[in-house]
């Protein structure tokens, strides 16, 4: 335990070795940041997860002793819509290869893992049966799917408690539809960018932006904000060929030019 205390407190991302994760470096600094507030503020606290795939962001939860529960929910599809325009497919997408894969970290562990394969408009959260300090949603990427596990995961957080988003370059609009209930609803709530793209609300008074890690990335918040534009810069370059660039011509000359006052 000395070394695992030891590499979160370093953000090292070793601690995402052992299976694969999509997620950048950055990304996985910020959550471990996260992870590491989390803990300072609720020792022995709850996770839960949406869109677990084959248990990659779980892992540094699992080995950490004072996270005492894990929840995971994942619809464990073949594919899955995205807003990016096609369906992205998901190979051997079970719950038991994912058991497999996390047995390999800490097999002694895996029971404090409870899973649950649905989809969370349909799953009552009643099931989560204990109240969670911090969720991660990387579940459908569509803002509709987005909005309705926020929707959940709402339901099942403590009354001070933390959701994060993974992949906010792309579910952008769920986020502002998110923030807009927030505000309509009178809920008290934080909500920022971590580098590279993970998006964090904080709900009630749960101040994880006070930890120094987080502080730090939100200082040099230049990293994320250059991170996001960059991600979605193949729209722009897409937008500029030529062919796109003559009608746009042909279209300005047409409306009698471009005047700038």
């Amino acid at each position: 335990m000395r070394e695992f205390e030891q590499l979160l407190a370093n953000l090292d991302i070793k601690l995402f070795e052992k299976i694969y994760s999509q997620s950048s470096d950055n990304d996985k600094k910020s959550l471990l940041a996260c992870q590491l507030a989390t803990r300072y503020l609720t020792p022995n606290y709850r996770y839960l997860e949406i869109g677990s795939y084959i248990g990659g962001s779980i892992q540094p939860h699992l080995l950490d002793e004072s996270c005492s529960r894990i929840y995971s929910i994942d619809k464990r599809p073949a594919q899955q819509p995205d807003e990016r325009g096609v369906n992205y497919k998901y190979s051997n997408n079970s719950t038991q290869r994912m058991l497999d894969q996390l047995k390999q970290v800490a097999p002694e562990k895996t029971d404090k893992i409870i899973c649950i394969d649905g989809d969370t408009r349909e799953i009552d959260p009643a099931k989560i049966q204990e109240k969670v300090q911090l969720c991660f949603i990387d579940g459908e990427h569509t803002d509709e799917a987005v909005y309705s596990d926020f929707q959940f995961c709402l339901k099942t957080l403590d009354q001070n408690g933390a959701i994060l988003f993974h992949d906010a370059t792309i579910v952008y609009n769920g986020l502002a539809q998110i923030i807009q209930y927030l505000t309509y609803e009178a809920i008290r709530f934080r909500a920022y960018n971590l580098p590279d793209i993970v998006f964090v609300i904080e709900i009630g008074d749960y101040p994880l932006h006070q930890s120094p890690p987080i502080m730090e990335r939100l200082i040099n918040n230049h990293v994320g904000y250059l991170a996001s534009l960059q991600y979605n810069d193949y729209y722009r370059q897409f937008a500029n060929k030529p062919i796109f660039r003559t009608y746009r011509a042909i279209r300005s000359r047409l409306q009698g030019g471009h005047t700038c006052e």
